[in-house]
């Protein structure tokens, strides 16, 4: 019993001893820079992104490739780029921004623009190393949700609640934009154009998609828009020019919707969905077109993202829990769909070459290729959980 008591009783004047110096060092170790004790500097106060070492492991949004340049963003102002088709990426050094940013566009390696919650718009002309915010309304308390510019100098941004915004300076200004008069104010969720440059229609063409199934298009650049009732019910997420007069909108649940613009000589078949859609003003007023719709599926009921072209014609497209298809109009006339084992929710697609992609969304990036996943649902040795299904379109 003795020895216990002097041995608690050291062992208490001991700590009596060193308990200033141990306090000295858990006071030091919580006054560090968030930086020195962990691999992120949050920019406490400061207006800007923070700055990690795992930024790409964050929520990815959007993502764009331009040359051999691949940019991406996502919560927290996280803005990176990467050089090597998405090995390793680099963290922009200065980005005026703390909240979510949800697309980009850059019409140029150097020249790029993103917009995010609070309707900011931000840009950069170095790169993506450096950024400055050219347009904010945080009384709007609502998102713009897309991005896209024609050029280095005119550009649509759409957004929550019809939010619409054009410029033709390059971003010093921002003015409103008119592309739907319904008082429901519906969503406008994406904004694209012709990704085929070659096309003589490419230059002013702009097409949008959004809320109450709805579709947009302008042949101005976005100065007078025509709005499409297209007879879904749902909202569309994403939407890509396909050919010539042919457009195909990702929507929820798995649903794609053709959209084939017929001319006044054109025979529409008989077993096409049809509307008469016109213009209400600007320097089109009066004029209308004949659209045709067909609903297609893609074989699982995954909402669609993001779509991208591919050097063939076939279409690549991203979607939530772990959904990526390949839709083939042109020879195999089907839809193949991978639904990864992950079930990840990719929000955006880029075509690396050969059959490999890069997907972006939860948890940042992954590879992925579609002969592989198809290998791992065949394969009676593979203990893979992919899932792949073909839908015949015929």
């Amino acid at each position: 019993y003795k020895t216990r008591l002097e041995f608690f009783k050291s062992g208490f004047i001991f700590l009596l001893k060193h308990m200033f110096r141990i306090l000295i060092l858990l006071g030091t170790l919580f006054l560090l820079p968030i930086s020195s004790v962990s691999s992120s500097n949050f920019n406490y106060g400061s207006g800007f992104a923070a700055q990690s070492a795992l930024a790409e492991k964050s929520l990815i949004n959007a993502m764009e490739k331009v040359d051999d340049r691949i940019y991406a963003a996502g919560e927290h102002g996280i803005i990176i780029y990467s050089d090597d088709l998405g090995d390793s990426w680099t963290q922009a050094e200065s980005v005026p921004y703390t909240s979510t940013i949800t697309d980009l566009s850059c019409p140029t390696k150097k020249s790029c623009w993103v917009v995010g919650h609070d309707a900011v718009i931000l840009h950069s002309n170095d790169y993506g190393k450096t950024w400055v915010k050219q347009y904010e309304d945080i009384d709007w308390d609502a998102p713009l949700l897309s991005i896209h510019m024609f050029d280095e100098r005119e550009g649509i941004a759409l957004g929550a609640f019809a939010l619409s915004l054009r410029t033709s300076d390059g971003g010093k200004s921002w003015g409103y934009l008119f592309v739907d008069d319904d008082e429901f104010q519906p969503h406008l969720n994406f904004a694209y154009a012709d990704s085929q440059v070659w096309r003589k229609s490419a230059m002013n063409e702009a097409y949008a998609v959004g809320e109450l199934g709805k579709y947009y298009l302008s042949d101005d650049r976005g100065m007078s828009w025509m709005a499409v009732e297209t007879g879904y019910e749902g909202s569309y997420w994403a939407g890509i020019k396909v050919d010539a007069g042919q457009s195909l909108l990702l929507g929820m649940s798995g649903n794609l919707t053709l959209i084939n613009d017929y001319g006044t000589e054109d025979i529409i078949p008989s077993d096409k969905i049809t509307t008469l859609a016109c213009y209400e003003s600007g320097i089109y007023a009066g004029e209308c077109k004949t659209l045709a719709f067909e609903r297609l599926f893609i074989g699982s009921k995954n909402s669609l993202t993001n779509a991208i072209i591919l050097d063939d014609g076939r279409i690549a497209i991203s979607g939530n829990g772990g959904s990526v298809s390949v839709v083939d109009l042109f020879r195999k006339n089907n839809i193949e769909t991978c639904v990864r084992s992950d079930r990840l929710s990719n929000t955006s697609i880029v075509y690396l070459g050969s059959d490999e992609f890069l997907l972006a969304g939860e948890n940042g990036f992954r590879k992925h290729s579609m002969t592989e996943c198809y290998e791992n649902f065949t394969s009676e040795d593979s203990t893979s959980q992919d899932s792949y299904f073909t839908i015949d379109l015929g």
